[in-house]
């Protein structure tokens, strides 16, 4: 059995970039209890260091064990205190070690979806280095032979992850749960964003209007009395933006910059709204108390409790068995003056929520709902407006209801979004379909 000291192995960049804690445990306690099966791959360079190349879960969980004081064994011999067994390769290029690296995890413990996409880009980018004439085919040939997947479905793999690895800084990319999600959400934005250009270059002619800004900046800039209505769906509050089961809220979510955003719209709106105008507020329960008292500093006159948005029977469970489902949401209504409503009807509102896979925003509020408080609230041929109107469902619910919309978008995706909804809607009205392969220099000519 051969060993070396655990602190004289050189561990480079690797491409699993996080070890899970309770799959290290139950290695630890299999290594413990039967032995370790696998000993660590190492290479030996030319200054006579050796340097890890698979088996970084297995080192890092003999040096924990070492650390705790406990005692294990490989090939039925005690291992000394502080050292770890290996296996030496022979002098294989940095192509090579990749691929035996990859072939490890795939065997072991799951890379994440980006780990194993980052891994498979790396190897054909070493690859293309030896072989200038290296295809993507001829990369996805050698992997197959590793990771057990045909040659085609390897193909697919690396086109993709080649595409994904370009844009892995994007939080709506991290937030995926996979490859193929990776992937699709990165198709989507091109095409929105290609629609976007559409309306920004007035391909598309809409009486909407869709603005990419902070709301906080460009209200102040908004003639005074210009809107009938303001229907806003700000960021609550409760820090979504850090929950993993809500990773696509890609936005400052604090409590502070969520009830500062409130604020301003209040104030903003009042001067905003013409005499006798509405303005709808979804807000958490936490902030209702404090925005209705603020609401009455800027002179509305505020509907004493909260308007409920019933969103179906399936909802989050905090507490999961030991506590209950939410399964709705809530509104502040403000008027300006005395208006009041065409008739609101009942304060419970059921409106089925989009299906998750149809969210392009993971706190889209159904356009049926935001129609349903556009007609109660004004006429045909009103001016209404969305401060924070992430992918634009107020667009198709004032087309619907048929009034002109302005919404304020601070992030550049969903503005994007928001501008695609713009094309869909003049593409219903006209039978009309774009070619989304044409170019700009195309539309400018």
């Amino acid at each position: 059995m051969k060993t070396i000291e655990i602190f004289k192995v050189v561990i480079p960049p690797r491409q699993r970039t996080s070890i899970e804690p309770q799959p290290l445990r139950e290695l630890k306690g299999s290594i413990l209890s039967k032995g370790l099966m696998h000993c660590p791959l190492l290479s030996q360079k030319e200054d006579g260091s050796l340097h890890l190349v698979a088996g970084e879960r297995r080192l890092t969980a003999m040096r924990e064990l070492h650390e705790d004081g406990h005692t294990f064994l490989h090939d039925a011999q005690e291992v000394p205190k502080g050292h770890i067994p290996y296996s030496l390769v022979g002098d294989l290029n940095l192509a090579d070690l990749a691929e035996a690296e990859l072939e490890e995890n795939l065997l072991r413990a799951d890379l994440t979806f980006m780990e194993q996409a980052e891994a498979r880009v790396l190897i054909h980018n070493l690859r293309t280095q030896q072989n200038p004439t290296q295809t993507i085919a001829d990369t996805a040939r050698e992997l197959s032979t590793r990771s057990g997947k045909t040659e085609v479905a390897e193909r697919d793999h690396l086109t993709r992850a080649i595409e994904v690895v370009k844009h892995a800084t994007s939080p709506r990319v991290k937030a995926a749960k996979s490859l193929r999600e990776a992937h699709r959400i990165i198709l989507d934005d091109q095409a929105a964003s290609f629609r976007a250009t559409l309306v920004k270059l007035g391909a598309v002619k809409t009486e909407h209007n869709v603005i990419l800004g902070d709301c906080i900046k460009v209200l102040p800039t908004l003639p005074a009395a210009s809107f009938d209505s303001i229907l806003c769906d700000p960021p609550y509050g409760i820090n979504a933006d850090e929950m993993k089961k809500t990773a696509k809220h890609h936005y400052d979510d604090s409590p502070e910059n969520a009830m500062a955003v409130c604020k301003h719209i209040l104030q903003q709106g009042f001067r905003l709204l013409k005499p006798r105008g509405n303005l709808f507020l979804f807000c958490d329960i936490d902030f209702f108390l404090e925005l209705r008292e603020y609401a009455k500093q800027q002179a509305f006159t505020p509907f004493r409790t909260p308007l409920i948005w019933q969103k179906g029977i399936e909802g989050q469970t905090p507490w999961g068995k030991l506590g209950f489902t939410r399964t709705y949401e809530i509104a502040a209504y403000f008027t300006k003056g005395e208006k009041g409503l065409k008739g609101g009807g009942p304060d419970i509102k059921e409106f089925k929520r989009p299906p998750r896979g149809d969210r392009a925003h993971a706190a889209e509020k159904p356009v049926a709902l935001l129609q349903h408080l556009l007609t109660i609230s004004g006429d045909i041929g009103d001016a209404v407006l969305d401060p924070c109107c992430g992918s634009g469902p107020i667009f198709e619910a004032a087309t619907a209801a048929k009034m002109k919309a302005t919404g304020i978008e601070i992030d550049p995706a969903y503005h994007a979004q928001a501008c695609a909804r713009l094309t869909k809607e003049f593409e219903g009205a006209t039978g009309n379909e774009f070619d989304d392969t044409a170019t700009e220099q195309e539309l400018l000519a």
